[in-house]
């Protein structure tokens, strides 16, 4: 009885991915390619760059024409390396590697040497680039004739051929007619398989044609033009000429030259597999650059700010680095949150004997992972690289029915999307070069960067909480109410403070402002909080702010929807995002003590559909202007991301991401400025400040070293800060890591004592009390403005490490700014000159000093 529910199940899921692929996704059948019979090397190269592919093993060389330095996918004596297994071996012989799973989520890894191995590739020059097309896993030769075709599509064909020809094509096809069947044609099996035989008569390929005889015939086609578009054609108009159902796959690599850059491209449309085999991830280049035991150098991974793995450090028996780009797919399930990686920029790097490869990804961004190990765990180099969660599947819940996991998966790949690394060679070493090719690959994308106005005073965000919900009674009853922490009229009061302190150009995110408090309702219709204030005292903070020079930020989320109402402007059935299980996509808040959802003390939420959100911007938008609002500060548009795998209207990750593009680059050109949390790279162009900025790494075991790699590319382009001062772990190290990486300041306050947040939920604000704060805050102001005047508009251009914890930030007009974060004091010695700068302190010695 099991094994019957078991097997009706997993026809359901079937099922349903044929239907939904056939409405939403053109078939790309699986291909057996052959390698040719030419064995010259392929050369591709320019001014600065040679790139060299081996048909032999299809591995590449780049060299560098100038340094002659040489960059290999595939290291050399790998056949040698002792410590590697099986597995790696494989790994490091190969281009990329795929990944699939079943509907039971068991799978398996295939590698392009596995290819290599059996000639299942073919290669050609193509628009001035190398494309290399690979067949992997199980799959038999492919003949290029048609498996079945329509009566007048074969006719079409057999017209065109010699009459020889056409004799031996009819010989070995049969012409099925459904109103004239012999007597052992199974009619059902036949309709199942060739629907279109209800209507007209149906040519197929015979069973059992020897492969002598289908050479003959491909022959035959190919000499009437039948090509490869005419085979996806008819092997795409009936399932069952798909073949056999086992794991095979076919894809293609393309390497182009641009500049000082190797630019590889993985279309998605020329990604091919088989429906009950999705491909779930892709990993590229796994051993591109790789240093082994004899080199010296780093990897630089894109953890915070940035942070470097030594080569060989030892740390083999520590976890290996892993860094999701924009962090975990918020549209995938998520039982728990123990480490919440986050990439920010979709960047890493090698360092290897004096010279540097930068990687930027620049298409498919949003679903990459940064992954980077050391020597000594599966072999005897240390790499990082970039793979890619393609085909996204959730668990189905069928517990009522079996105890077997069933997964559903995604109807296929996203339509005219494609995965493109740019590795660039660069023209200084070290991290702070890569950073430079980076800054400079920005300004060349988004031009819009360098023409922001220059950066003149310390840039300064201060937030202000308005309201948080409380559990309050009312006559015995509990009731979710707004809990005042800053009126409006507290708000204006700040804002004339600053002003009084000599504060200029203050950025002021208002939070909890309106719809009941902090986790606030739809935000596509606004209502003041009563408790706050009236609408006029509202008006005379934004006017206050006006008045000041200041501008002042409404923050709202537009990502998550919580207490929602019928007619509240967001419905449950229309905007929520779904799950591939087609279960809308709900969350509790997560604990930070047992990391699972807090079910029992949290408030529901659910993830707006991309679409739905940019909606609700816009409604936003235009009801705040009857405030007098134009700016907006987005919670997390930049900080989290999510697709919606609703299958009737899927929208990928990377489409979610170029909406909020769109959406960004509206508001700035309408005038509004735009500010954003955390800084995702893809949101910086239009942003125009950043807070919450990472400034250090996460300090995870196998890294070595802290960098400020993101500052370094950003400063002077960007104002940005990191976490407010006042609500920092430690605030020594946090100011000093701001010093470093040349931030802003950033505060948040609230006129209420912190007494008031008792029974709550929002501990995050256990720091916020303005007069306790205020002092302190205006000091900081004084003293940055005295020690960092007129290095916010300037570029980083150098950076060192001079011991643990000792750095030297140094700036386009040769300040130097050198931070001792350590437990004693440090011997700065420049120019002859010894200065003793004191523990978790810092010295700024400008030009000529």
């Amino acid at each position: 009885m099991k094994k019957a529910i078991w097997l009706f199940l997993v026809l359901c899921v079937l099922f349903t991915l044929v239907a939904c692929s056939k409405q939403q996704v053109r078939i790309i059948p699986v291909v057996a390619y052959e390698k040719g019979e030419d064995t010259e090397d392929i050369v591709l190269e320019n001014n600065f760059l040679e790139l060299r592919f081996l048909t032999e093993t299809a591995e590449i060389i780049l060299r560098d024409k100038i340094r002659g330095t040489q960059w290999r996918s595939t290291p050399l004596g790998v056949a040698a390396d002792k410590m590697a297994n099986v597995v790696t071996m494989d790994l490091m012989k190969s281009q990329f590697s795929l990944q699939y799973s079943d509907v039971s989520g068991v799978g398996e890894t295939f590698s392009s040497s596995q290819s290599i191995e059996r000639g299942a590739y073919e290669y050609a020059l193509v628009n001035g680039g190398i494309e290399v097309n690979y067949t992997i896993g199980n799959v038999a030769r492919t003949f290029l004739i048609p498996p079945a075709a329509p009566e007048k599509r074969m006719l079409s064909f057999l017209e065109k051929m010699e009459t020889d020809g056409r004799r031996r094509v009819e010989a070995n096809y049969r012409l099925y007619d459904i109103n004239n069947l012999r007597a052992n044609d199974d009619r059902s099996a036949l309709l199942a398989q060739y629907p279109d035989l209800a209507n007209e008569k149906i040519y197929v390929l015979r069973e059992g044609t020897q492969e002598f005889m289908r050479e003959q015939l491909e022959e035959i086609f190919a000499s009437i033009d039948y090509s490869r578009e005419d085979y996806y054609e008819d092997i795409s108009r009936y399932a069952a000429a798909a073949g056999a159902e086992r794991p095979a796959f076919t894809v293609t690599l393309r390497y182009t030259l641009d500049g000082k850059s190797l630019l590889v491209s993985v279309p998605f449309d020329k990604i091919a597999y088989r429906a009950l085999y999705p491909a779930i991830r892709l990993d590229l280049l796994p051993f591109m650059g790789a240093g082994g035991l004899e080199d010296e150098g780093y990897l630089l991974v894109p953890d915070g700010s940035g942070a470097l793995i030594n080569f060989n450090n030892g740390k083999f028996n520590q976890i290996a680095s892993n860094n999701p780009v924009y962090g975990w797919d918020e549209a995938m399930p998520r039982a728990a949150v123990v480490i919440d990686n986050r990439a920010p920029y979709p960047v890493f790097g090698i360092q290897k004997n004096g010279a540097a490869l930068l990687g930027i990804i620049e298409e498919g961004a949003s679903y990459a992972n940064i992954q980077a190990d050391v020597s000594g765990r599966n072999c005897s180099y240390n790499y990082v690289y970039a793979y890619f969660d393609i085909i996204h599947g959730a668990v189905m819940d069928i517990s009522g029915r079996s105890d077997r996991a069933v997964y559903l998966f995604e109807s296929g790949l996203p339509q005219d999307e494609k995965i493109t690394v740019r590795y660039t060679l660069c023209d200084n070493d070290g991290y702070v070069g890569m950073a430079k090719e980076y800054r400079s690959w920005l300004l060349k994308k988004y031009p819009r960067l360098a023409n922001r106005p220059a950066i003149k005073s310390v840039p300064v965000a201060v937030e202000i909480v308005g309201a948080v919900n409380k559990t309050q009674h009312r006559l015995g009853i509990p009731f979710d109410l707004p809990l005042k922490l800053t009126s409006y009229s507290d708000a204006e009061k700040m804002i004339q403070d600053f002003a009084k302190f000599g504060w200029k150009n203050v950025q002021v995110k208002f939070t909890g402002w309106f719809n009941r408090s902090y986790e606030h309702t739809v935000p596509s219709k606004i209502s003041l909080i009563g408790d706050l204030g009236s609408r006029k005292n509202f008006k005379d903070l934004v006017s206050a702010a006006a008045q000041n020079g200041y501008d002042l930020y409404p923050e709202a989320d537009f990502m998550f929807m919580r207490d929602l109402t019928p007619f509240g402007g967001f419905s449950l059935y229309r905007d929520v995002s779904r799950y591939v299980s087609r279960n809308r996509v709900e969350k509790y808040p997560y604990s930070f003590v047992w990391f699972g959802e807090r079910i029992r003390w949290g408030k529901l939420s659910y993830l707006a559909r991309p679409a739905s959100s940019m909606n609700i911007i816009d409604k936003f938008m235009q009801n705040a202007s009857s405030l007098g609002l134009q700016n907006i500060a987005f919670r997390n548009m930049g900080s989290r991301l999510g697709g919606d795998y609703n299958e009737k209207r899927r929208v990928s990750r990377e489409a979610s991401m170029k909406m909020r593009q769109d959406k960004f680059a509206q508001l700035s050109d309408s005038g509004a400025k735009v500010m954003v949390s955390t800084g995702f790279s893809y949101s910086v162009p239009w942003a125009d400040f950043i807070i919450d900025m990472a400034v250090d790494y996460q300090g995870y075991s196998i890294t070595d070293e802290s960098v400020p790699f993101y500052q370094i590319a950003l400063s002077g382009l960007v104002p940005y800060t990191s976490r407010a001062i006042n609500l920092a772990e430690d605030y020594t190290k946090n100011l000093l890591k701001t010093i470093e990486s040349g931030a802003g300041l950033y505060f948040s306050f609230m006129a209420e004592e912190t007494v008031e947040l008792q029974e709550t939920k929002f501990r995050q604000f256990y720091a916020n009390e303005y007069n306790k704060w205020v002092g302190d805050a205006d000091a900081l102001y004084r003293r940055f403005s005295a020690d960092f005047a007129g290095l916010y508009g300037q570029a980083i251009t150098d950076h060192e490490i001079l011991s643990p914890g000792v750095t030297v930030t140094v700036y386009e007009d040769g300040t130097r700014v050198v931070v001792n974060r350590s437990d004693n004091p440090w011997n700065y010695d420049r120019g002859g000159r010894s200065i003793i700068i004191g523990a978790d302190s810092y010295i700024v010695q400008r030009q000529g000093e």
